[in-house]
C-alpha cells in the first residue's frame, strides 16, 4: 500500500474531527464511539484510533471548536446585563451553545473522561469574553454556570 501524504491525512484528520463534533453535540460523549465515527466517515476504527488512541483526545483537538461553538451566540459589545441575556438566550435556543454546554458540564461531572478539556473550553471562554468586554466577569459566569446546569437537568427530568 502506498504511503498516504501529509496532506491525505491532514484531510482524514479532517474528516474524523468534523464528524466527531457532530456527534458529539447531537449524541452526547456516551453515544459518539469510534464504531459511529468509522460507519459514519467510511474511515477504519483501526484507523481512527491511530489519530486519536483515547476518546478523551478528541475533546482536545476540538477545544478551538467548542470553544467557538460557545462565544459565537454571546453578546460581547455591551454590558453585562446584554451579556447574559445573549447567554441565556442561546441556552434555551435547542442550537450548538446550549449542545456544547451540555458536552462540557457531561466531561466535567461524570469522571468518565479527563476533564482537563471541558475546564479548559469553559476558562477559555471566560478569559476570551472579559478580553472583550474589558471586565471581569468572574461573578456573572458563575451564575450563568450554575443557571445552565439547573436548565439543563430541568429539561432532562421534564423528559423523562
Amino acid at each position: 500500500m502506498p504511503k498516504r501524504s501529509k496532506a491525505q491525512t491532514q484531510q482524514t484528520i479532517e474528516t474524523i474531527l468534523a464528524e466527531a463534533k457532530r456527534q458529539l453535540l447531537a449524541l452526547g460523549y456516551e453515544g459518539m464511539s469510534y464504531t459511529t465515527l468509522s460507519e459514519a466517515t467510511g474511515v477504519s476504527r483501526t484507523g481512527i484510533s491511530h489519530h486519536f488512541p483515547r476518546k478523551q483526545d478528541f475533546m482536545v483537538a476540538l477545544e478551538p471548536f467548542l470553544v467557538e461553538s460557545l462565544r459565537t451566540p454571546l453578546d460581547t459589545s455591551g454590558t453585562i446585563n446584554a451579556f447574559m441575556k445573549s447567554w441565556m438566550q442561546a441556552m434555551h435556543a435547542e442550537g450548538e451553545f446550549k449542545a456544547t454546554l451540555k458536552l462540557c458540564f457531561y466531561v466535567l461531572i461524570s469522571g468518565k473522561a479527563d476533564h482537563g478539556a471541558a475546564f479548559r473550553c469553559l476558562k477559555t471562554l471566560q478569559q476570551e469574553c472579559e478580553q472583550q468586554m474589558q471586565t471581569d466577569l468572574t461573578v456573572a459566569f458563575s451564575q450563568l454556570l450554575g443557571a445552565s446546569v439547573l436548565l439543563c437537568r430541568q429539561r432532562a427530568d421534564a423528559k423523562s
